[in-house]
């Protein structure tokens, strides 16, 4: 026992993953991140520690300077080997943790999962943004301010039907629209421009085949490749279709949430320059989906805040932006088939 703690639950308090899976992550990390075995300098740091500082800082809403003296460090010393170690988890983990259907046999495995767990035909993930509070920057200040009040990256993510994260984009100032984003984004580029496998489907006899797509909030745009709920239902086939799209959206939300839980960085103002901060950002959403995969630790009470703290700050709306949220006309007619679709499928003991 350390401290009335076991050590294995320590290492998962500490680490937010056990220590199987925090000497695992030391080996994939080892290629960049092993100290130069000829340095002269006896206090050289060790991968072990290196990982040690980073995943430290990541867990909680403390400090640089808290950091470093948990661990005997000067702070320039922590701040370099976190923003060292959260480069190298992007460089060598990101494509293989972060990343979209890579072929139409696993674009058509992602549309077959969210069709069975939330009955949207042609779905393959969710889409939203979700705003990380920064530093006030000295340039241009005003272009990181948010509706929510604070400064920010707006940072897009798009995640499967359990909340793996399959796209992420941290560049953008938090004043910019989620659907400018969204608009400006790769993930849309490739939806657009056939850069993504495509596996159309005929969901009802006679109509038009329906493209893969995401699922978005209202703030985003009505596209062939992105679906939202209708603005005024006029009938209750449309009431029974937003009922059944919010439901579907739930997944990226609850993401956000397990994400910011168990990096709880992500939730206060990170200390490092803006420069760096999608960087560690981008790492965050990379470790995320390692400790997913291992079903690693995650502080249920703190679960739980982030979610009541989520539907809090719903109550201040991301109003949809008239030039790039507005509806397309091949984007109604798939809605349209969808909603269909959907009318005709659902069991009776569902319709609304």
């Amino acid at each position: 026992m350390l401290n009335g703690v076991a050590p294995q639950e320590a290492w998962k308090k500490n680490f937010r993953m056990t220590k199987g899976s925090f000497l695992e992550l030391v080996e994939k990390l080892r290629p960049l991140l092993a100290p130069n075995p000829n340095s002269p300098n006896s206090r050289v740091v060790s991968t072990e520690k290196k990982l040690a500082v980073t995943l430290y800082y990541l867990k909680d809403t403390g400090s640089l300077c808290m950091t470093a003296n948990a661990f005997g460090i000067a702070i320039n010393t922590a701040s370099k080997i976190i923003t060292d170690t959260c480069t190298f988890i992007v460089k060598l983990l990101g494509p293989t943790y972060i990343h979209l259907p890579q072929d139409e046999n696993e674009m058509r495995r992602k549309v077959a999962e969210f069709e069975s767990k939330f009955g949207m035909q042609q779905a393959f993930g969710c889409i939203d943004g979700t705003h990380i509070p920064i530093i006030c920057p000295s340039d241009k200040p005003q272009d990181y301010y948010c509706y929510k009040g604070f400064h920010s990256l707006n940072v897009q993510a798009v995640c499967d039907y359990k909340g793996t994260f399959m796209d992420v984009e941290c560049r953008w100032p938090g004043s910019v629209h989620d659907a400018k984003v969204f608009a400006n984004s790769s993930v849309n580029d490739k939806l657009q421009n056939g850069k993504l496998p495509r596996v159309f489907q005929s969901v009802l006899p006679g109509y038009e085949k329906v493209p893969n797509y995401l699922i978005g909030d209202p703030a985003y745009p009505l596209t062939p490749f992105c679906m939202k709920e209708y603005d005024t239902c006029q009938n209750n086939e449309q009431v029974v279709f937003n009922n059944l799209l919010r439901s579907a959206r739930n997944p990226i939300e609850c993401a956000f949430g397990r994400l910011k839980a168990r990096w709880a960085v992500l939730t206060k103002k990170i200390d490092f320059k803006l420069e760096k901060v999608p960087i560690v950002v981008f790492a965050c959403f990379v470790l995320h989906n390692y400790c997913e995969q291992y079903s690693s630790y995650i502080n249920e009470d703190i679960l739980a805040n982030q979610i009541q703290h989520a539907k809090t700050n719903e109550e201040t709306a991301n109003l949809p932006d008239p030039v790039y949220s507005c509806n397309n006309s091949e984007g109604e007619v798939v809605r349209k088939i969808l909603t269909h679709y959907v009318r005709i499928n659902l069991p009776d003991n569902l319709v609304i």
